[in-house]
């Protein structure tokens, strides 16, 4: 898999990144761009996310990756 790498000494843009349970994401890219969900599970060592999104009114889990989504900024 190809990791962009960043101005920070080499260090991916991936290993920075951190979420906490219950954050609200939105999804940046596939089939669900443009949702929003709750964080419910982290996987660090595999860099992904269980994010809860509604999806036709239900809430289902959804795998994705660190870099596949944004924290969405409390107003």
């Amino acid at each position: 898999m190809f990791q962009e790498r960043s101005a920070y000494h080499g260090v991916s843009e991936e290993s920075r990144l951190t979420f906490k349970l219950g954050d609200t994401v939105r999804i940046k890219s596939g089939p669900f761009a443009s949702f929003t969900g709750k964080v419910e599970g982290i996987n660090q060592a595999k860099s992904l996310l269980k994010v809860m999104v509604n999806i036709f009114g239900r809430a289902r889990p959804v795998k994705l990756r660190f870099l596949d989504v944004e924290k969405v900024s409390a107003p």
